[in-house]
């Protein structure tokens, strides 16, 4: 994750070059096999947990781990977890107007599953203007209603960050190395962030890495949509163009921008010891950070400034 981001381009990835990168020791999980059974009971909403629900869940982490430890015996070095999904759904961020707003409790139940095998976590952002017109458009494509100017505004002044989400999977898994990367340095690149995730510099296959899926759908694409849905007030915010739909005006954008641009240096400046940010993915730098990570993980979740937003 985070959606939008190129992760179902990285999966397509992942399938395709599935028995070349067995050979290289790189197993993969991905949505496909998650969300038949493994993660039973995990990916739901955390306020609408049953007990049924819970002993499923209790049912899946046993099953992980055991999966986990059958692939180390198997001679795995690197297993990759890959489901957006695991910090929260796209469309409960938009009914909630917040940015993953139950990951804390989520990552609670999967450190249940993954505990101290999890060594690293990699999580990458976008600029939030282009992240929320990429949602919307999603879900306006889906068959949801064009948000109106007052839903606009909600989510140019909704109060969660980035930031808020590295802060808090660093607290859930404080020993795993937590690895930031925006998405516009690697977009259509799923081959550099496999090898950021891995740290190999062994050849990487290259089959079907510049196969783009799940690209947004185009202003001229959603206009059409929604003209044949008979939502003519909704009809103004679309410009009819070719190219991307953005919903927003120029203040908000300038709004969201500036967010963007906050977070970045925060990361930059080194994310309160949270995690470590890769702004160029042609330098693999962050293996011998790993050990540092392990090492200091106390003393970080100690902090006394640990995760104060700078501004």
């Amino acid at each position: 994750g985070s959606h939008r981001t190129g992760t179902t381009t990285f999966q397509s990835y992942l399938a395709k070059n599935e028995q070349a990168l067995k050979r290289q020791g790189i197993v993969s999980w991905r949505p496909k096999r998650l969300r038949k059974g493994m993660m039973s009971g995990l990916l739901g909403q955390p306020d609408r947990i049953t007990p049924d629900g819970f002993r499923r869940a209790q049912r899946a982490c046993g099953l992980i781990r055991m999966e986990t430890a059958r692939m180390e015996k198997l001679g795995v070095t690197h297993l990759i977890v890959s489901e957006e999904n695991m910090i929260g759904a796209m469309r409960n961020n938009l009914r909630r107007e917040r940015l993953y707003p139950n990951l804390a409790a989520r990552m609670d139940r999967f450190r249940g599953a993954f505990a101290e095998q999890c060594t690293r976590i990699v999580l990458a952002v976008r600029s939030y203007d282009e992240y929320w017109a990429s949602s919307l458009g999603f879900a306006v494509a889906a068959g949801h209603s064009v948000p109106m100017k007052d839903q606009l505004d909600r989510l140019v002044t909704q109060p969660r960050r980035w930031r808020h989400l590295v802060t808090e999977l660093s607290d859930a898994f404080p020993a795993a190395h937590v690895v930031i990367w925006p998405f516009e340095a690697v977009v259509g690149q799923p081959e550099k962030e496999l090898r950021l995730m891995t740290g190999t510099d062994a050849p990487l296959p290259l089959k079907g890495a510049r196969a783009w899926h799940h690209k947004g759908r185009t202003d001229a694409d959603l206009r059409a949509l929604v003209a044949e849905r008979g939502e003519d007030e909704a009809l103004p915010l679309f410009s009819g163009q070719a190219g991307r739909w953005m919903p927003f005006d120029r203040a908000q954008r300038m709004a969201l921008r500036a967010q963007y641009a906050s977070d970045i240096r925060w990361l930059k400046n080194g994310a309160d010891g949270c995690a470590s940010f890769v702004q160029n993915p042609d330098v693999i730098q962050i293996n011998e950070e790993d050990q540092w990570f392990a090492d200091t993980a106390a003393e970080r979740r100690a902090s006394p400034t640990r995760g104060h937003i700078h501004d």
